[in-house]
């Protein structure tokens, strides 16, 4: 029941009265809270996966062991829950992306290079759109160590994950044209 049905059913003249003979328990709250699903809804929970042969053989204290897995890679952060940065990864030295990724990483990249080429810009915003290839390059430059389903790795095959060399290709007026 809502309060005002109660209200009229107890025969109370105002809302404050019913209030007052309504308490409600701190236990009977969380059970309110739980039978409409309040916690399932705002729970997020996030795998945590451990590199055991690396915690076996004792490694390095700048080598991760522990890996949050975020979709499209993974956390090496010891204080996940505490990053200030909380899933804007692209720039973190504590990121690493899944090899899966790789396509949509390229692909990010030439949308990118592609705004340098297609639309005129500010120089704010042309410094931006180089930020972020800056970014993608990093984040494809450590996929080339993570091995690929053949065992190899990027690096020990020898190739690249991107071809692009230039950034802008030369501007032409319209007297070119002519």
């Amino acid at each position: 029941m809502t309060l005002f049905e109660l209200q009229e059913w107890l025969g109370h003249a105002s809302p404050s009265a019913t209030q007052h003979y309504a308490k409600i328990t701190p236990l009977k709250l969380a059970k309110s809270y739980a039978d409409a699903g309040y916690f399932a809804r705002n729970l997020r929970a996030i795998e945590v996966l451990i590199d055991q042969d690396a915690v076996r053989t004792g490694i390095a204290p700048a080598d991760p062991w522990k890996f949050y897995d975020l979709g499209h890679g993974y956390c090496t952060y010891d204080f996940f829950e505490q990053c200030p940065h909380r899933m804007a990864c692209a720039k973190c030295d504590f990121y690493m992306p899944k090899q899966s990724s790789a396509a949509l990483l390229l692909e990010g990249k030439a949308n990118l290079l592609r705004l340098l080429q297609e639309i005129p810009l500010g120089e704010a915003e042309e410094a931006a759109v180089e930020d972020g290839v800056a970014a993608y390059e990093k984040l494809l430059l450590k996929l080339t160590d993570i091995p690929t389903p053949a065992g190899p790795t990027q690096r020990q095959i020898g190739s690249d994950l991107v071809q692009i060399t230039a950034l802008r290709p030369s501007r032409t007026t319209s007297s070119d044209h002519l």
